[in-house]
């Protein structure tokens, strides 16, 4: 019996750390970048190269860590039927600078391709707002991104 309790406690703790690392803020944020690529319907190579680089950068990925991401996100996406679940996981875990961080790679990921589309411009204001990015640091988020290409 107490061998049964031990097991089913193991297997209870394996899940709870899986289920963390899937609702993380770096799956978040992944999931997020991957949202936008979406908003415009066009999956472009310079949108895909700089959602990986951004992944790659920030989190401090190898290849193997970043692969086993970009699956989870497309799960994860799948499932989303909004971005709440996400925004909720990043203002639990994520300082100011790191929210605003994230809205600076969402404006990469919109002007990557040269095309900043209004679905995309919709989407990251959105995404600012629930994630209590001020207009000012939206704007300057902007300008920058744009100052970039």
């Amino acid at each position: 019996m107490l061998s049964k309790l031990v097991n089913w406690f193991e297997e209870k703790t394996r899940q709870d750390e899986q289920a963390g690392r899937e609702n993380s803020h770096e799956v978040a944020t992944a999931v997020l970048l991957y949202e936008l690529m979406r908003a415009d319907g066009d999956f472009s190579a310079e949108e895909q190269s700089a959602y990986e680089h951004i992944l790659r950068t920030r989190f401090t990925l190898d290849d193997a860590q970043l692969t086993e991401l970009l699956d989870l996100t497309k799960d994860k996406a799948a499932e989303a039927v909004d971005f709440s679940q996400f925004t909720r996981v990043i203002n639990d875990t994520c300082t100011p600078e790191q929210r605003r961080g994230i809205i600076d790679g969402l404006w990469k990921i919109a002007y990557a391709d040269d095309v900043l589309d209004p679905e995309e411009e919709h989407m990251i204001r959105r995404v600012a707002d629930l994630l209590y990015v001020s207009h000012s640091q939206f704007i300057q988020s902007k300008l920058s991104a744009a100052g970039d290409l």
